[in-house]
């Protein structure tokens, strides 16, 4: 029996379809969908998503949000969802740069807790981008 995965950014819906598993980037850890799953909900921090769809495995890079699982149901909504496909190396590389320079010159002139965390949300998206972008090419 195939689980029903929806994922739903500010945008829209960037996903819905039965998948055979899920694997989502928890605020503990990784950890992985298979039918039947115990009913939860848990934060989601920025990383990637693998799905395997039949014989396809997607890669996604998200950004941080909520999952809900419900047996053979998971929502995940998030701020942002890329799949593979959908992301240009060269900027996702320049992007994560850009980010780890912000993120050393923060440190350096400690500034709040609350914007270094969304310098340090910002750097985590990229290098999810940047991983997801690379594994594409395998």
């Amino acid at each position: 029996m195939p689980i029903d995965l929806t994922v739903v950014t500010p945008e829209g819906q960037a996903f819905q379809g039965d998948v055979e598993s899920v694997v989502l980037p928890g605020i503990e850890g990784d950890f992985g969908v298979l039918t039947g799953h115990e009913v939860f909900m848990t934060s989601l921090r920025p990383g990637e998503m693998t799905v395997e769809q039949g014989s396809d495995r997607l890669l996604a890079a998200l950004s941080k949000g909520i999952a809900e699982v419900h047996e053979d149901h998971v929502t995940v909504m998030v701020g942002s969802c890329e799949f593979a496909h959908e992301i240009d190396m060269e900027r996702a590389q320049v992007a994560a740069e850009r980010a780890r320079k912000q993120l050393a010159d923060f440190r350096a002139t400690e500034e709040g807790e609350e914007a270094y965390q969304a310098l340090q949300e910002k750097y985590s998206r990229a290098i999810a981008r940047v991983s997801v972008s690379e594994k594409k090419k395998q």
